[in-house]
């Protein structure tokens, strides 16, 4: 009798390249007239990881198959997060830290860490009764899980080129990485549609042309409330370089390169107090006839908008991914930042 797939026989590949087949195989089946998981059979044969993704398919694809197939997406998304941590500072943080399963949570409410000696544990004396505290939930990180999305569209032509598995891949963790590098590491407050910025509720502190002046204003920032331990430091591209360039080889705390940061900006984050939450569905919706707002920074409903394509026109193929997602810290001030370094 044939063993049930789990995911631990993700073996042969990093889960995140099944993921990236699911969605070119919806791509494909938009071509050939083929349904996704005979496009998948075309494509790479006997694939049974991928074919178990897109099991059930009907419209829109889904990997929110119930069981062990909805693990296995759990595991392929997740994995396609750690894929981009050269792409992406919030994806290299999200890999260090605390991860939860947002599958059916409407709110995740975690408890605040202990920092203080009142909230430390005790020593006990031999038949003594032992100390017994609370969670504390009044510093917790509440996560709510919103819907990260993706809109590409791909021509015909590379919708049946041989390589549209690896054009797919490249596209899809190139936009998820810069969405979370520009919303996590930002001040947005977050609202229904996005989770709060890092930086929401901080003050930012003045930078100057001294590195070591500014970091020490981060860390001591840092260190007021509690935190420090296991802090990394995140930085516009040039502050990155010139971190790098400058610090010895004893340093030990890590440095991290962001895009998605202006010039200018550096942050210390206490990892772990960072966490963060996704859902093991993801959703691939795919047209050849929609019109299409073709803005990647403040994109807008069609009325009046430009540019607009008609994929039918074109002869083109739009494809959506949507994911879902959430992150937080268990407490407070554990995220500094400075603007306006020059060095």
């Amino acid at each position: 009798m044939n063993k049930p797939l789990v995911p631990e026989d993700i073996k042969r590949a990093r889960p995140a390249v099944y993921l990236c087949r699911a969605a070119a195989a919806s791509l494909k089946s938009f071509v050939t007239g083929a349904s996704p998981v005979n496009a998948a059979r075309a494509m790479w044969g006997d694939d049974r990881i991928t074919d178990i993704i897109l099991r059930a398919v009907s419209s829109p694809a889904t990997t929110g198959t119930p069981g062990w197939a909805q693990s296995l997406a759990g595991v392929a998304i997740l994995d396609l997060v750690q894929s981009i941590t050269s792409l992406s500072a919030a994806a290299d943080v999200i890999d260090r830290a605390l991860k939860l399963n947002m599958d059916g949570i409407a709110e995740y409410r975690v408890p605040g860490r202990p920092l203080t000696a009142a909230e430390a544990g005790q020593w006990v004396a031999e038949g003594m009764a032992a100390p017994v505290r609370m969670l504390s939930f009044s510093n917790a990180a509440l996560l709510h899980p919103h819907k990260l999305q993706v809109n590409t569209a791909y021509t015909r032509e590379m919708a049946e080129h041989s390589n549209i598995e690896a054009v797919v891949r490249q596209t899809l963790e190139e936009a998820t990485g810069l969405a979370l590098d520009l919303q996590m590491f930002s001040a947005d407050p977050g609202d229904a549609t996005k989770p709060p910025g890092l930086f929401a509720g901080a003050t930012a502190i003045g930078g100057t042309n001294a590195m070591t002046t500014d970091l020490g204003k981060l860390f001591a920032a840092l260190a007021a409330h509690g935190g420090g331990k296991t802090a990394v430091i995140i930085a516009a591209l040039p502050q990155a370089v010139t971190l790098k360039a400058t610090v010895g080889p004893k340093w030990d705390y890590d440095i991290i390169a962001s895009t998605g940061l202006a010039p200018g900006t550096v942050a210390v984050l206490e990892i772990a107090s960072f966490l963060s939450g996704f859902g093991s569905t993801a959703e691939f919706n795919t047209s050849k006839v929609a019109a299409v707002h073709m803005e990647a920074d403040t994109p807008a409903d069609l009325s009046g908008s430009t540019p607009v394509k008609s994929m039918f026109q074109v002869d083109a193929i739009a494809l959506k991914t949507s994911l879902w997602a959430a992150w937080g810290l268990r407490a407070a001030g554990h995220c500094q930042y400075l603007t306006g370094a020059t060095w």
